[in-house]
């Protein structure tokens, strides 16, 4: 595979520092209870990172998981102002794709105006490549990941298999308990695995 060329709006960000999240769509996730049970799990390893040394974070401005992290973050940059948000918009015509989705447009908005950096990437949403595009760079550009997905077949999971391959540290927290009960946050079902030295 290509090198990416160099990014100016990466200048500064050490990819060892970098994080980057990849998960699936409101549609593929839990609801009411169960998702705010995800939701403060998902906090709990993100705070986790930020406190083993992460500063910089790649969101694929998508509705669902992507969302919630960004937002969680946001929060967390109150307290911890060397947090460092990136979003990584898949094309240009990103919004209208979101649109005919049918997708949270006030998500995609909240994202867009708290951002830190903002990086565009080439391409038209009527190719969907695009999307596993813009998860590789993400992928490319950290050294950590966590992924919020299920074992069925999703650009999340692909996305996953890729940071392995590559040796990134990863998270990843399966979307519902096999009990379709809440359980405590260190006890929803996760798996854990260290980069490669």
């Amino acid at each position: 595979m290509e090198p990416n060329p160099p990014c100016p709006q990466l200048a500064g960000l050490s990819r060892a520092k970098s994080l980057c999240f990849t998960g699936h769509r409101p549609e593929k996730l839990p609801q009411n209870e169960m998702l705010q049970g995800l939701r403060q799990t998902l906090q709990h390893y993100i705070l986790r990172a930020v406190l083993k040394g992460y500063t910089s974070f790649y969101t694929g401005l998508a509705d669902g998981v992507d969302y919630l992290a960004a937002d969680i973050l946001f929060g967390l940059r109150l307290v911890k102002p060397q947090i460092i948000v990136i979003g990584v918009q898949p094309c240009a015509d990103y919004e209208e794709f979101y649109y005919r989705r049918g997708y949270d447009m006030q998500h995609l908005y909240a994202m867009l105006n708290q951002i830190d950096r903002h990086i565009i990437l080439p391409g038209s949403a009527r190719d969907p490549s695009i999307f596993l595009r813009r998860n590789d760079f993400m992928v490319e550009h950290s050294a950590a990941i966590i992924a919020v997905c299920d074992n069925g077949r999703s650009g999340s999971m692909y996305t996953l298999n890729y940071a392995k391959r590559r040796g990134l540290a990863y998270c990843r927290i399966y979307p519902r308990p096999p009990e379709n009960t809440i359980p405590p946050v260190q006890q929803w079902p996760v798996e854990m695995g260290v980069a490669r030295t």
